[in-house]
C-alpha cells in the first residue's frame, strides 16, 4: 500500500470520526437540552422530597456530561435552604445515546451544603421525609419512558458541608455546629445487591472521621459491613467543637493528648445496637484535670460485640505509674459485668494530697448541710484487686498493701484489705450498702504488732510523741451517712486495744496529771501493758482501761464525747517513791496499800486536750474509812467550837490537808 492510499485512508477515518463526533454532539444537544433536564430532573426531586427545588444554568458536553449549576432545595419552612450545591455533574452512558436514550450513570455533587435543624419540639426539618405515606392502590397505567433515565449506579460528593442547627439545644442552650470536608462515594449501586461506599469528614473539635465498606439490600432490608475510624490528634481542641453545655464541662477537664477509635460494624441497619463486631480505642497520653490532679492514661481498649478488655493500659499520677487490667462483658444488657486489677510499685499518697488542709468552714457554711448521697441503683456486677509493693501515707510506709473487693446488688464488699504497717500488720473487711440514702456501712479492723508512736504521728500529728509501745487493736463498727455530722451521729461499735512495753508522755493528759499532782516523774509514764475496751453510741465513747506501770498504775471508767469532752473516773495507784512526794505528813500511810503504793481516786473532766482533775471524795471516803476514821475523829471531825462537820466537807478538807490541794 503506497503512501497516497494511506493518507486517503487516514483522512477518510478522521472525517468519519469527526462526523461521528459532530453527529453525537448534535444528538446530545437534541436529547439533552437544558429545558429537558429541568423538566425531567426537577419534578422528580421535588416530588420525592416534597420541597421546592430551583436550578441555575445547565451545561451539556459530550465528554464532561451534564452540569447543573446552583441547585437549591428549600427548607419546608423559612427562607434558608435545606440542600444547596454549587454544581452537580451527571455522567451518562455513551452507547444508549445511539438509541436516543440518556442513561445517567454517575451523579457528582460539588461543594454541597446540607442544613439540618432540630426544632424546639425535638422534630427535625426532615422529619416529614421519614414518614411512609400510604397511597391508594390504582390500576397501573402504561407510562411513556422518560428520555432521561436516572438509574444511577454511582454517587460522589466532594467538599461537602453539614450544618446542624439545634434550636432545642442541650441543657437548654441552643447551638450551631458544622461538619466540613465531606467526601462520599458509592459505586455500582444496586437496590438488592452489594456495593461499596466510603465517607470522610472533618468533625468539630479537630476530629477526623473515616468510614468505608459495603452496603447491601438497600431496597428490602439494608445490611452493612463497614470499618469506621475516628481520630482526635489534639484533644485540647475538642471542647471548642462541642455543644456549649457539654463543651463547658469538657473545657474544665483541660483535656490533652490524642485518641484513635477503630470500629468494625456489620449487620442489619435496623438493629444499630448489634452492629458492633469489634474494634479498639487507642489512648495516646490522654491527660485531664480532676480532683486537683492531672492523671495521664495511655494504652488500648479492645472492643468486642458486647465486651471490653484493656491491653497495656497505664495510669500515671505525679510520675507514679499504675498498670490497669480491665475486662467488661454484657455491655448491651444489664447487669454489666466488670473486673479490674490495679498493680504498681510504689504509690506515694502524699504527692496526691492537698498541700494544705482546707480552711475551717464558716458558721454559714456549717449551717448549710449537704444532702446525703444515694440511694444508688447500679446495673453492675463488679470485682477487683489492688496490689502494690509499697504505699506511703504521711509518715507511714505500708508494705505489700493489697485490696480485694466486689460489687453486687448495690452492695460494695471489701473482702480483704491488708498490709505491713509500722513493724506490724493490719487487716480489714467492710461492707457498704449503696442502695440506701447516706450509704450504710460496717467494718472489722484488726491491727497487730504496730508501733504506736508511728501510727499516732501519721494519723494524729498534734498528738505526736505522746504514745509509745507495740499496739494491738480490734474494732467492729457500723454506721450510716457520708457527711461529718451524720457520721458522728450514726457511728456505733465496739473494740479492744492493748499497748505493751510503752510509755505515755508529751502534751495533754500525762503532763496535766503530773502538774496537778506536782509530780514531775509522771510526765513520762512507762508501763508494761496498757489495755482497754470501748463502745461507741450516740457520739459517745464508753471507755474502760487499765495500765500497769513501774511508777503508776491506774484504771479508768467513763465516757469521752466526739466533741472531745471527758467524764471519767481515774483510780490511780502511785509507786512508794512518788507517793512520798505527793502525800504530806504521817496521814499518807492511811492512803497506801500493803506494799506502800499510794491510792488516789480522781475525777477527770474538761476536754481531751485540756483535762481537768479533781479528787473523787466518794471513792476517797471508802479508802479513808477504817484506819483513818479514828485519826480523823480526833483531829478533824470537830470544828473550833467542838461541833461535828459534815462528812463531805470533812473529806474534802482532809484530803486537801494530806495532798496540799
Amino acid at each position: 500500500m503506497n503512501r497516497q492510499k494511506l493518507i486517503k485512508i487516514a483522512g477518510l477515518s478522521t472525517g468519519i470520526v469527526v462526523a461521528l463526533l459532530v453527529g453525537l454532539t448534535i444528538l446530545v444537544k437534541v436529547l439533552i437540552s437544558p429545558e429537558l433536564v429541568k423538566k425531567t430532573v426537577l419534578p422528580k426531586i421535588s416530588a420525592a422530597i416534597n420541597r421546592q427545588v430551583s436550578l441555575g444554568d445547565v451545561s451539556v458536553s459530550i465528554f464532561s456530561g451534564i452540569r447543573l449549576h446552583d441547585l437549591v432545595v428549600q427548607d419546608r419552612e423559612g427562607s434558608e435552604p435545606f440542600v444547596k450545591a454549587d454544581a452537580i455533574r451527571l455522567e451518562y452512558r455513551f452507547w444508549p445515546l445511539l438509541r436516543k436514550r440518556v442513561e445517567i450513570s454517575q451523579i457528582r455533587l460539588e461543594s454541597p451544603l446540607v442544613r439540618v435543624v432540630r426544632n424546639g419540639d425535638a422534630s427535625f426539618n426532615f422529619s416529614d421525609l421519614l414518614v411512609t405515606k400510604q397511597r391508594p392502590t390504582q390500576p397501573a397505567e402504561p407510562k411513556a419512558k422518560d428520555p432521561i433515565d436516572l438509574s444511577v449506579s454511582e454517587v460522589v460528593i466532594s467538599d461537602g458541608r453539614l450544618i446542624f442547627d439545634d434550636r432545642k439545644g442541650l441543657g437548654g442552650k441552643p447551638y450551631l455546629t458544622e461538619i466540613t470536608a465531606i467526601q462520599f462515594a458509592a459505586q455500582q449501586i444496586s437496590l438488592e445487591g452489594e456495593f461499596p461506599i466510603s465517607l470522610q469528614a472533618a468533625l468539630p473539635g479537630g476530629m477526623q472521621f473515616d468510614l468505608s465498606g459495603t452496603v447491601a439490600r438497600v431496597g428490602s432490608g439494608p445490611t452493612v459491613a463497614l470499618g469506621a475510624k475516628l481520630i482526635a490528634k489534639d484533644l485540647t481542641k475538642l471542647a471548642a467543637g462541642l455543644p456549649p453545655s457539654l463543651g463547658e464541662k469538657i473545657e474544665k477537664l483541660a483535656l490533652a493528648g490524642g485518641l484513635e477509635l477503630n470500629l468494625k460494624l456489620a449487620g442489619a441497619a435496623k438493629q444499630p445496637k448489634e452492629l458492633l463486631q469489634g474494634g479498639e480505642l487507642t489512648l495516646n497520653t490522654v491527660q485531664l484535670t480532676a480532683g486537683g490532679q492531672r492523671p495521664t492514661l495511655a494504652g488500648q481498649l479492645l472492643l468486642g460485640k458486647d465486651s471490653l478488655e484493656s491491653t497495656g493500659l497505664t495510669l500515671t499520677l505525679k510520675e507514679q505509674k499504675l498498670a490497669i487490667g480491665l475486662k467488661a462483658a454484657n455491655l448491651l444488657a444489664t447487669p454489666i459485668r466488670l473486673s479490674m486489677a490495679i498493680s504498681g510499685d510504689t504509690l506515694d499518697l502524699n504527692k496526691l494530697l492537698p498541700a494544705k488542709a482546707a480552711a475551717p468552714a464558716s458558721a454559714a457554711t456549717k449551717s448549710a448541710a449537704k444532702p446525703e448521697p444515694g440511694p444508688l441503683k447500679l446495673p453492675l456486677i463488679a470485682n477487683g484487686t489492688v496490689s502494690l509493693n509499697s504505699l506511703l501515707f504521711r509518715t507511714l510506709s505500708i508494705s505489700k498493701p493489697s485490696l480485694s473487693w466486689r460489687l453486687a446488688d448495690n452492695v460494695l464488699t471489701v473482702d480483704s484489705l491488708k498490709g505491713g504497717l509500722a513493724g506490724g500488720s493490719f487487716s480489714d473487711t467492710a461492707r457498704v450498702n449503696l442502695g440506701v440514702k447516706g450509704f450504710s456501712y460496717s467494718t472489722q479492723l484488726t491491727v497487730q504488732g504496730v508501733q504506736a508512736d508511728q501510727l499516732v504521728a501519721a494519723l494524729a500529728p498534734k498528738a505526736s510523741g505522746t504514745t509509745f509501745g507495740t499496739l494491738a487493736f480490734k474494732t467492729d463498727l457500723q454506721g450510716n451517712g457520708a457527711q461529718p455530722d451524720a457520721i458522728k451521729r450514726n457511728l456505733n461499735g465496739n473494740g479492744t486495744f492493748a499497748i505493751t512495753d510503752g510509755k505515755l508522755t508529751g502534751e495533754g493528759f500525762m503532763p496535766q496529771l503530773a502538774s496537778y499532782l506536782k509530780a514531775d516523774a509522771l510526765r513520762i509514764l512507762r508501763f508494761s501493758r496498757y489495755e482497754g475496751d470501748f463502745a461507741i453510741r450516740n457520739s459517745i465513747v464508753t471507755l474502760n482501761t487499765s495500765l500497769d506501770g513501774s511508777d503508776a498504775k491506774f484504771k479508768t471508767s467513763g465516757t469521752a464525747g466526739f466533741d472531745k469532752s471527758i467524764n471519767m473516773g481515774l483510780d490511780l495507784r502511785l509507786s512508794p517513791a512518788i507517793t512520798g512526794q505527793v502525800v504530806r505528813g504521817s496521814a499518807g500511810r492511811f492512803l497506801t496499800d500493803s506494799q506502800g503504793w499510794g491510792i488516789l481516786p480522781l475525777k477527770v473532766g474538761g476536754t481531751v486536750g485540756s483535762p481537768r482533775f479533781t479528787l473523787d471524795s466518794v471513792q476517797a471516803g471508802e479508802h479513808l474509812k477504817g484506819k483513818l476514821q479514828e485519826e480523823l475523829s480526833n483531829r478533824l471531825l470537830k470544828d473550833k467550837q467542838g461541833q461535828p462537820r459534815p462528812e463531805k466537807q470533812l473529806l474534802e478538807q482532809g484530803l486537801k490537808g494530806l495532798f496540799g490541794r
